[in-house]
This record gives structure tokens, sequence and C-alpha cells, in this order.
């Protein structure tokens, strides 16, 4: 197949099953990680994703496959994200899976934001070996290679000044080499990270902590121990310990003087192994910010709050459809998520269409299943705009939109019984009454007047009012959907003296908003709202009729 048509996941994939060709190993270990620093945000989620898609890739090439996800739970606790309890302050330092969960829910603060996490992974698809640092580093499963880098720490040192900029440091380069080591002690009394290292043997680290306790600690085979290494040699050394193969990693960690080209480094002179392959992905922005998404700084948008409104295949394809060197920012504001759904419906049409590009019938299958099954989706994909308005109109009456859903289907197919037409719209139903009720702000919602809006009649001119009482006079006779979506659309030609069948102008647009928002005003005191054959079709012609001809009685 040409390179032209592979997809980005594809391309991956190839790169990746080359790697392990070369290293000589025969399971391919896909790597991802996160800090739980706060909540896991759709930031975080693009780690995930893009060694998740590179893995099941390769796993339907038939070639064994791990997705190995590692949860840097025993980092430190740096600050309290906004929105969160302040007295949380008394745990900065501490390991993120020391410090309490703020909500009561769950061991730790870590397992809360995990569990979280987690959660939305499985409605999307994915399935990780999940590893939790907090248990790993502990039970001494690091030790030889901790004592390795703290043997070495000179040389460790030196690697890492040649990545680090000049003129950041208070202190001559001699002095911070000997004072330099690799490790970092929780201190065993405080249980905090405000600790020095203060001696080595070789076997034994001595440290003293800001609390005023002094201490030493085994590093012996299985020892058990509190501390961990610093980052940047923490990553290369775990490369080595679960012989990862490919691994993603933001841009940030790929500049010229990252924790990656200094992980290169360390990977090969101290700990004896090589480096994964990897590639850049850029960040994910949320619509309204100004940055990238930072769990620690509170605020951001997790995955379960985009799943209340997009279907679980459909966040898949936010992540698919751009290559990880392209950034991206998730928009999940009411109108956005609406042309979402209108994207990605066009995208199914065109991937399953004869004809379609390889790369984007891929991606398409990517989007909906996985090695685990099919993700979840919408079997009958009806319009995401119907289906948020019919639950906006009805206050989320599933009765009331599945009348109003089958006046908008196809009247020559045989349609299912109400129970299953519903089961046969999730998770899209689902959606589209959280967008409704959860997601569309409070002044934006629907609300059907009870009595005719004498006012809003009163404001009318004589032509608008001529309009409304044509459209009341024909509304029995164009009862359907297209009967009513022609009738409004010619009531303003008709008015202006031209045929139903003018084709549209600047100035005939014009009339016909100007009619569409006298009628909003006469059925819902608003200027807007559902598209108008939906919303008479969703509160039946009695209604309608009262809404609009009660001027005759009042």
């Amino acid at each position: 197949m040409a390179e032209t048509e592979l997809s980005w996941i594809q391309r991956a994939a190839d790169a990746a099953i080359e790697h392990a060709h070369r290293l000589g190993v025969e399971t391919i270990v896909c790597a991802s990680g996160v800090s739980p620093s706060g909540p896991i945000h759709l930031g975080n989620l693009r780690e995930v994703m893009t060694a998740h898609f590179v893995a099941e890739e390769i796993k339907s090439r038939g070639y064994d496959v791990v997705h190995l996800h590692s949860w840097d739970d025993y980092d430190r606790f740096r600050k309290v994200p906004a929105g969160l309890d302040e007295g949380l302050a008394e745990h900065v330092g501490r390991p993120l899976a020391a410090v309490p969960d703020p909500y009561g829910e769950h061991d730790s603060y870590a397992a809360h934001f995990i569990a979280e996490f987690t959660d939305a992974l499985a409605k999307m698809g994915v399935r990780m070996r999940e590893v939790r640092q907090s248990e790993q580093y502990p039970r001494g499963t690091y030790n030889a290679a901790i004592r390795r880098a703290m043997d070495r720490r000179g040389e460790v040192f030196d690697i890492l000044s040649r990545f680090q900029t000049e003129g950041l440091h208070d202190k001559p380069l001699e002095e911070r080499r000997a004072e330099y080591y690799p490790f970092k002690p929780y201190c065993q009394s405080c249980g905090k990270d405000f600790t020095t290292v203060v001696g080595y043997d070789g076997l034994v680290v001595a440290y003293r902590c800001r609390c005023g306790y002094s201490g030493e600690m085994e590093l012996g085979d299985g020892a058990p121990i509190s501390g961990k290494l610093v980052w940047k040699v923490d990553w290369p050394m775990r490369w080595v310990h679960e012989q990862v193969v490919f691994e993603p990693a933001g841009e940030d960690h790929h500049a010229p003087s990252s924790s990656y080209a200094s992980g290169k480094v360390l990977v090969r002179e101290i700990f004896g192994g090589t480096a994964p392959y990897s590639f850049a992905y850029t960040f994910v922005g949320l619509a309204g910010g100004s940055s990238k998404m930072s769990s620690s700084a509170g605020g951001a948008a997790i995955p379960a709050t985009a799943l209340d409104v997009l279907e679980p295949a459909m966040l898949r394809w936010l992540y698919v459809r751009r290559a990880p060197s392209q950034s991206f920012t998730i928009d999940l504001s009411p109108r956005a998520v609406q042309r979402l759904y209108e994207e990605w419906d066009q995208f199914g049409e065109r991937a399953e269409a004869a004809g379609a590009s390889a790369v984007d019938a891929h991606l398409r299958e990517v989007c909906l299943r996985t090695s685990a099954g099919t993700v979840d989706h919408s079997r009958r994909p009806v319009s995401f705009r119907l289906l948020s308005s019919a639950a906006d109109i009805t206050q989320a009456d599933t009765v009331q939109i599945d009348r109003i859903v089958r006046q908008h289907l196809d009247k020559a197919e045989t349609l299912p019984g109400r129970d299953a037409l519903l089961k046969e719209l999730e998770p899209r139903l689902t959606c589209a009454i959280n967008y409704a009720t959860r997601l569309l702000p409070p002044e934006e919602r629907t609300t059907i007047r009870t009595e005719f809006n004498d006012e809003a009649w009163r404001d009318l001119d004589e032509q608008t009012r001529k309009g409304v009482q044509m459209l009341d006079e024909r509304l029995d006779d164009s009862w359907t959907l297209e009967g009513l979506t022609h009738l409004l659309y010619g009531i303003p030609k008709l008015l202006k003296g031209l045929p139903e069948d003018a084709p549209p102008s600047p100035e005939l647009k014009k009339a016909q908003r100007a009619f569409f928002a006298a009628l909003y005003q006469l059925l819902c005191s608003s200027d807007t709202g559902p598209r108008l054959p939906t919303l008479l079709l969703s509160i039946g012609p009695e209604r309608a009729h009262r809404l609009l001809s009660g001027h005759v009685t009042a």
C-alpha cells in the first residue's frame, strides 16, 4: 500500500514494529503514562489514545502487543488544583497516592482521579495493563536500577547538564555536581519530599528533612523504600525495566533540551538499553482557554464530561482525525457540539460510501471497533439537532421524542416499536437529553407558551399578521415535516407576491428570518429556537392553532 494510502496510525505501527525487530523483542510494549495530579483532562487523553491506537493496529497484524499504562501516582503533590479544598495544601510534598481523596470516595486523591478517568476509558473501548508507581517504588521493584544511577551519579549529572540552559543556577557546576543525587527520598517521618540526600555508601542512602528528621534507607534488592528517582532519570530507567518499544510524548518532552533527548543518552550510557521509538504529540486545548490543559491548574474538561454529550466512538474520532503533530481545540459549547455531530455523521457517510478512501475507511473502523469489541455508537444516527431539539422541547419526554423522531424518518421504512427504536438511538439519545437538560444554558432552553402571546401579536405589522393567519389556515393540510418546511419557507414568498418556488435571494432570506422570529415569539417568547417544523410537530396541531390564532378570541 502506498504511503499516501496509510493513516498516521498505520505509519506509526510500521515504525514501532521495525524498532521492535531491531531490538529483537517478541512482545511489543506500547507505553503511556499520566500523573493523576488532579482531574485527568482531555489533554492527557491524547497520550493514552495515541498509544492505544498504535497498539491496536499492531495487534490487528498478529503481533504480541501490550499497552502498558503507568500511573505516576508516586509523584509529589505539587499544589491544590483550582476548585478543590484548600485544606489539601497541608499534603503538598507527599506522594499523590498518600493524599486523601477530597471527595471521600476512594482510598486516596490519586485513586479518585484514576477511577474517574479509567471509567471513561472503558466506555471508549480502551484496555490497558496498568502499573501504579505508588506500588512499584515502595516494594523495591526498581532498587537495583536506583543503585546503578546512584553509583554513577556523577555521570548522570554530566549527561543532564549537557541538556541544561546555562546561567540558571546560583552555584558553580562542580559544587552542584558534588551535591547531586538522582534519588529523592520521601521522609519516613513526615512523608514529604522536602529532603536532601547527604550520603550514599553504595547500599544505604542518608538524608535529612526540612521537618528536622534525619534518616537512612537501604536500597537492597526488594527492600521497601520511600522515595523515587527524579523524573529525567526515572523515565529512561523504566524504558529498560518495562522493555518499552513505543511511547509517544508531549512536544515539551521532545524539545532539544528535553527529557526525551537526555533520556536517550541516559538509557544507553547508564542503564544499558535503547530508547523507544517515539514522536511528539501537540497539545489539546479547550475552547476559551489560552494554553494547554493542566491537571494541577484545575478547571480542565475531563473525558467523562465530554461523554455526557458525545458518543464514545465520536470522542475517539476527535483524536483519530488529526495526526499527533496537529494541535486541536475541543469546544463543548452547545453550538459546537451540534457542529461536531454534523461533521461526525458526514465523516461516517463518506467513509462508508462506495469509493471511500482507504484512510477514511480505516479511521472509521478505528473509531467503531477495538480488539475488545464494538465501541458504543448509535446504530440509527438520527440528526443530533433533531434529537436535542426534541429533548429540549419535550423536557426529555422519551414518549414524545419517539413520536417526533418517527415523523422525521422515511415513511417508507418499517420502524420498530418504541422501546426498540429508542434503543437504536442510543447512546445519542442520552447525549441529546444531557445536552438539552445540562449543557444548554437555562436561558437558551425552549419553553413552549401555554397561552396566546397578545403582546407579541400587537407588535406585529399587518403583513406579518397576514402571514401568521395564512400559516394557521394551512397548518392541518401541511402536517408533515416536508409539508411544514415547504409552508414555512413559502409564506414569506407569497407575502411578497412571489411564487412558492421562487429562488432564494438576500431580500427573501431577510423576510423569512423576520417571519420566523415572529413565530418564535408567538410560540415560545423568544427570537430563536429549534427548527420551526420540528417545534410545531412536537407541540401538536391543537396547541399550535391555539398559539397562532388566539388573536381571534383575544
